[in-house]
């Protein structure tokens, strides 16, 4: 065996052993995450800020997912039930996330940013709902890592127009109740260009 097959072998032995140590201890998926800060952090990916309003094609206008009634609960930190009809007439910013999604926890910090930007603005609304039927990880780790924004359990079925299979999914709600940003997947909200959408939207709730 040559030298650098030795070499090459002790390198993937080495990886190997560390990925399932970090698998073992339950930090793969921070490790992972820190790594999707990282990508998240070159601005290369960024959400989508054209409001669902314009026409699709020249004969047929878009007509964004109005939700006539917020009807689902969610719990709050405190384990208070919040009906999320109380947000009607705000601009609601909704994240889907979960404690074990890598992407959930690579878009926080830049998400904890732009809602201290916001927290005084009583037209504006930050929900970041876990899905997971254990509560006790998620706020433990909102707590741990001194994020400032709301953060709630969903209780039951989310409506059809927030329904997604996709960790994390993140929408941006009119003070009408109309979907009209969703995004797919992590981003990084915290740039100039998202704000904008969010006071204008502000301006338009008041």
């Amino acid at each position: 065996m040559s030298p650098g097959t030795k070499k090459d072998l002790m390198f993937y032995g080495i990886a190997g052993t560390i990925a399932l140590l970090l698998y073992l201890t339950g930090l793969h998926t921070q490790a992972i995450a820190y790594v999707q800060q990282g990508i998240l952090a070159t601005g290369l990916i960024r959400p989508d800020t054209e409001l669902v309003r314009s026409s699709p094609t020249d004969t047929a206008p878009a007509r964004p997912a109005r939700m006539e009634n917020l009807d689902f609960r969610m719990v709050d930190a405190a384990g208070e039930v919040v009906a999320a009809e109380r947000l009607a007439g705000k601009v609601i910013f909704l994240n889907l996330w979960a404690v074990w999604c890598p992407p959930c926890l690579a878009e926080m910090p830049g998400i904890d940013r732009l809602y201290r930007d916001f927290a005084d603005d009583e037209r504006v609304a930050f929900v970041l709902l876990n899905v997971e039927r254990d509560f006790t990880k998620g706020r433990a780790l909102v707590e741990d890592r001194g994020f400032a924004f709301p953060v709630y359990q969903l209780l039951g079925p989310l409506p059809a127009e927030l329904a997604s299979s996709t960790l994390p999914t993140t929408y941006v709600l009119g003070p009408a109740g109309e979907v009209l940003l969703s995004h797919r997947g992590m981003a990084d909200y915290d740039t100039e260009e998202f704000r904008e959408v969010l006071e204008k939207l502000a301006a338009e709730a008041e």
